[in-house]
């Protein structure tokens, strides 16, 4: 603003400067009115080399200055009606446009007190007129340029508030592209609705393992997940969003649907204490359902990798853990050993005469084998146990933290559980404290091969 001022004074200087060159009333005082030029030039140089350190209240003084250098010159210039009392216009809108209203107001007196003496000073034809003329017309050309900056400032304000919510959804966005989990998409989601919103507190809702109710998955309070919000009972605006699939709004809160095809996967929540200030509200409900859509998005890609994990780590015909499962849990446990010094035990088992019933039965009767002795096996064993197909009809299975005793009657167990008529050889060892995983697979296959070399359907430990 201090850089517009000083091309005003400029302007006002060369003006001032033609009106000397030009024809003019004889009576004026040149010195004087070449003085007041020079005074407008030096402060518009001023003005433009301090704008970067310039405060408001220099501004204000500034103008102030102006006022009584065009006062000065209607005084010199010694004529009726003098048009220097245009400069008072100048002044007077520049300063409804740069300052707030009331340091406007303020400027406007100042002129107002200052056209006013100048008008007593020289004999003029109608003062109280021209005063009110002049001071009038910088009132309501005022009052317009206030009303104008003012929806400019706004429009300006809602721009920047706008790009703002952008930015926080865009950012939003980039970090979600990077969550491969619904956890962490939650709390990304949460954290974007208290910074976009302003609210003090935001949740995300999603459907109970259980298919009773609302979970609370994700939140930006301490320690608030795992609430839950049954579908029957008291009725809440987060079921009623969920259910109803469209937005709603209550006293200090707001509750998104998370709607993708056509299906409700979840609802966030945002929550002020106080009354909501800072983001009009068609711009609240926009950036909720921008947020909405890229939770919804990362929820699906999330639950997406996640199958993908489950079919990368999950044999296809049998549903046991597959061969690279088992490996990366067959490390983990022997790690978890190495700190513990609990025991821990690998099975290999082997289907007798497989192929020799494949050729018999046929393929598809082979698979079905293979079904039912999963099946079958996975009822035998402790949840802690991790059996695993590892090829063809070779199946694998780590006991952890389980005494030798114990891993031979559960190893027997799995034995005495197969379908009649039908057999299985295995090795048991036991971890020595020190070989990896590749080594004692590689004894446990030993032992397995020993099981099939005494006559087939027996355990042989090693």
């Amino acid at each position: 603003m201090a850089r517009v001022l000083a091309i005003l004074l400029l302007l006002a200087a060369l003006m001032g400067s033609l009106t000397l060159i030009l024809p003019h009333p004889p009576g004026a005082n040149e010195t004087a009115l070449w003085s007041n030029i020079a005074l407008a030039g030096a402060t518009a140089v001023g003005l433009w080399l301090g704008a970067g350190r310039m405060r408001p209240w220099m501004l204000q003084v500034a103008l102030a200055l102006s006022t009584l250098a065009v006062t000065r010159a209607i005084y010199f210039s010694n004529e009726e009606g003098s048009f220097y009392s245009l400069w008072y216009v100048w002044v007077g809108l520049f300063a409804f446009f740069a300052l707030d209203r009331r340091a406007a107001l303020a400027q406007l007196g100042v002129t107002a007190i200052a056209y006013g003496w100048v008008l007593t000073q020289a004999p003029h034809g109608s003062p109280v007129v021209r005063w009110l003329m002049t001071v009038g017309t910088i009132a309501i050309g005022g009052v317009l340029v206030d009303v104008l900056t003012g929806r400019v400032r706004a429009r300006a304000q809602a721009a920047r508030s706008r790009a703002r919510l952008l930015e926080v959804v865009a950012a939003a966005a980039h970090e979600l592209s990077r969550h491969t989990t619904s956890e962490g998409a939650g709390d990304v989601v949460c954290r974007a609705a208290v910074e976009a919103t302003g609210a003090t507190s935001a949740s995300l809702w999603q459907p109970a393992s259980d298919g009773l109710g609302l979970t609370r998955t994700a939140t930006t309070l301490a320690g608030g997940t795992g609430a839950v919000i049954p579908f029957v009972g008291t009725r809440t605006d987060e079921r009623e969003a969920f259910t109803s699939g469209k937005q709603r709004l209550a006293a200090g809160a707001l509750f998104e649907p998370l709607v993708l095809d056509d299906v409700t996967v979840g609802v966030l929540t945002v929550h002020w204490r106080a009354e909501r200030l800072g983001v009009p509200m068609d711009e609240l409900r926009q950036v909720m359902d921008l947020l909405a859509l890229e939770c919804s998005l990362a929820l699906q890609r999330a639950e997406t990798l996640a199958r993908l994990e489950r079919v990368a780590r999950t044999d296809e015909l049998t549903g046991l853990a597959n061969r690279r499962a088992w490996d990366e849990h067959l490390r983990r446990e022997i790690e978890w050993a190495k700190r513990s010094g609990a025991p821990l035990a690998v099975a290999m088992l082997d289907l007798d005469h497989f192929k020799e019933y494949n050729d018999r039965h046929g393929h598809p009767a082979g698979d079905r084998l293979l079904k039912a002795v999963s099946a079958s096996w996975e009822q035998a064993i402790r949840a802690t146990d991790v059996l695993a197909r590892y090829g063809g009809e070779e199946f694998a299975l780590v006991l952890s933290a389980t005494p030798p005793d114990e891993a031979l009657v559960i190893v027997e167990r799995l034995r005495s559980a197969m379908p009649t008529g039908q057999h299985v050889s295995a090795g048991l060892v036991f971890w020595d404290g020190k070989e990896d995983d590749l080594a004692i697979v590689g004894r446990a296959d030993g032992a397995l091969y020993g099981a099939k070399g005494a006559g087939r359907d027996r355990v042989l430990t090693g």
